[in-house]
């Protein structure tokens, strides 16, 4: 069964899901928004060029690939599992942020210092800005 925005905060509270920073404004009738870090990885031919998003965000061209981050933590505990989602309005300007893993399985932890990777791609016709603290993507939670 899907957990609930009341059952997700008593998860959190209870220390069943660990979120970092957990801001209860995020959190939906079913679900929890995670918002996007301030630095992006991208792809050179041997390994990965790292640098922060600016104020003025990082212009993703049609058809380019990053890697991202949440700007949260994410732990869960032995018996909450997760799936991700992305956010519709940024899915509708051709952003793709879960190219790969979309499901988070229990007792894991985020894979870049503990923050969620976002494989991260523009399939549409127009440039996207990426700014630090978007919402990007949620997380649908669920007991096992």
């Amino acid at each position: 069964m899907i957990l609930s925005k009341q059952q997700i905060k008593k998860a959190v509270e209870v220390g069943e899901i660990k979120i970092t920073p957990f801001n209860e404004e995020l959190l939906k009738p079913a679900s929890y928004t995670f918002t996007l870090g301030n630095k992006i990885r991208k792809l050179k031919e041997v390994g990965f060029e790292e640098f922060e998003i600016g104020q003025e965000g990082c212009l993703l061209k049609p058809g380019e690939f990053v890697i991202c981050h949440t700007a949260e933590t994410l732990k869960l505990g032995e018996n909450v599992a997760c799936f991700l989602s992305m956010k519709g309005a940024l899915a509708q300007k051709g952003l793709d942020a879960l190219q790969c893993e979309i499901f988070c399985e229990p007792g894991s932890e985020g894979g870049f210092d503990g923050k969620l990777m976002l494989e991260t791609s523009n399939r549409g016709p127009f440039p996207i800005t990426l700014f630090s603290g978007t919402k990007i993507v949620k997380g649908i939670f669920f007991r096992v």
